[in-house]
C-alpha cells in the first residue's frame, strides 16, 4: 500500500489539485505526503536530538538527484554529526530499495507501478510517496533537425511513431526535414523520466521502442548524446534543456496547441508531459527523524529554491514564499 502524508496543505490554492491527486492515489494503492504549513529545517525546536548524529540513504530517479544532492550538501554542511548519502541508478532503483529496506529514501519521477505496489504490500511495506517539486518530460532533437529559426512541431503521436520506429527518416515527419535516417536515443527500463514519456507517447497507441534505439542510462547521459549526435531525437528532465539541443512544442493531437515547456505552461499543467516528482518512503517518517527533517528540508523555502535552482519548479503551493 502506497500512502500519503498527513503534512497538509499550506494554502487552498491547489485544493481541486490536491484531492484529485488524492484520488489518483488511492485508485492506484498509495498515498502523497503534502508539505506542512511551517516546514522544519532542522533547527529550534525542543524534539529528540538523536538525528544530529544519524545517517541515512536516498537512491533513485537520476531527475530528483540533483535536488537531493543539492539538499544533502547544505543539511551535512550545517550539522557536522549527520551522514546523508545520495545516490541515482533511476525511479525502478528508488522504489526497489524502499520496498527492500536498502535506504531510508526513494527518488521517483513517476508514480509506483501496480507491480511496485503489490510488491511492497507483500513486504508489509507502505509506500507514502512526498511531491517536492515539478518538472516535465521535454523532447529533444540535435540542432540539425530544429532550432530557434526553424521549430519543430509535434502531437504526442507523431513523437509516438518516431520512437517506435514507423518513421526511419526525418522527410518521413516532416517533408521539409532532411532525408536522414532518425537517431532514437532512450532512457533505460526503469527509468521514470521513461515511463512516463511512454505513458503519453507510446501505450495510447500500443506503440513500443524501437529496437535500434540507444539506451542511456541517466539524463545527463541522454543530453551528451543529442547534443553530439546530428540527427537524433530523445527526452530529458526540464532541468537538463541546453542551448545545445532544441526542445519541441507538442501539441496533445491534431489541431490542439503546440505547446513548448516553460516554467509558465508546465506549472499550469498545459504541457502535456509535465509531471510531479518525489521523494518515497516506507510508511510517514517518524517525526524529528532525519528522514523526516531531510523532507521538510525540501519542502522549506530554502529546498524549494533548490529545487528552482536545479531547473525544476517549485510546488504550486509553495509560489510567493
Amino acid at each position: 500500500m502506497l500512502k500519503m502524508g498527513d503534512r497538509g496543505v499550506s494554502t487552498g490554492v491547489l485544493l481541486v489539485v490536491v484531492v484529485m491527486v488524492l484520488a489518483a492515489g488511492f485508485v492506484g494503492g498509495y498515498f502523497f505526503g503534502m508539505a506542512s504549513v511551517t516546514p522544519q529545517d532542522g533547527s529550534g525546536d525542543s524534539e529528540d536530538s538523536a538525528w544530529r548524529t544519524a545517517s541515512i540513504k536516498i537512491s533513485g530517479s537520476t531527475t530528483v538527484l540533483p535536488i537531493a544532492n543539492e539538499s544533502a550538501v547544505v543539511l551535512m554542511n550545517r550539522y557536522a554529526g549527520i551522514t546523508i548519502t545520495v545516490q541515482g541508478g533511476g525511479s525502478g532503483v528508488g522504489y526497489s530499495n524502499i520496498i527492500d529496506g536498502v535506504v531510508d529514501i526513494g527518488m521517483a519521477s513517476r508514480d509506483a507501478k501496480s507491480n511496485e505496489i503489490q510488491n511492497a504490500k507483500n513486504k508489509g511495506v507502505d509506500l507514502w510517496l512526498h511531491p517536492i517539486a515539478l518538472d516535465a518530460v521535454c523532447v529533444v532533437v540535435h540542432p540539425t533537425v530544429g532550432n530557434s529559426t526553424t521549430p519543430l512541431n509535434l502531437t504526442l503521436q507523431e513523437v509516438g511513431k518516431i520512437f517506435g520506429g514507423i518513421y526511419k527518416y526525418w522527410d518521413e515527419v516532416k517533408p521539409y526535414l532532411p532525408h536522414k535516417e532518425i537517431q532514437v536515443v532512450v532512457r533505460e527500463p526503469g527509468s521514470g523520466t521513461r515511463a512516463t514519456f511512454e505513458e503519453f507517447t507510446m501505450h495510447p497507441w500500443n506503440y513500443t521502442v524501437t529496437s535500434s534505439a540507444s539506451v542511456q542510462p541517466s539524463n545527463p547521459a541522454v543530453k551528451n548524446k543529442i547534443e553530439t549526435t546530428p540527427y537524433s531525437i530523445g527526452y530529458v528532465g526540464y532541468g537538463f534543456l541546453s542551448s545545445n539541443m532544441h526542445a519541441i512544442a507538442i501539441a496533445k493531437a491534431d489541431g490542439k496547441p503546440y505547446i513548448t515547456p516553460t516554467k509558465e505552461t508546465i506549472a499550469k499543467g498545459d504541457f502535456p508531459l509535465s509531471r510531479y516528482l518525489y521523494l518515497v518512503t516506507n510508511g510517514q517518517p517518524k517525526s524529528g527523524s532525519l528522514t523526516d527533517r531531510f523532507i521538510d528540508f525540501v519542502l522549506s523555502k530554502e529546498g524549494q529554491q533548490i529545487v528552482e535552482r536545479n531547473g525544476y519548479m517549485r510546488l504550486p503551493y509553495f509560489h510567493g514564499s
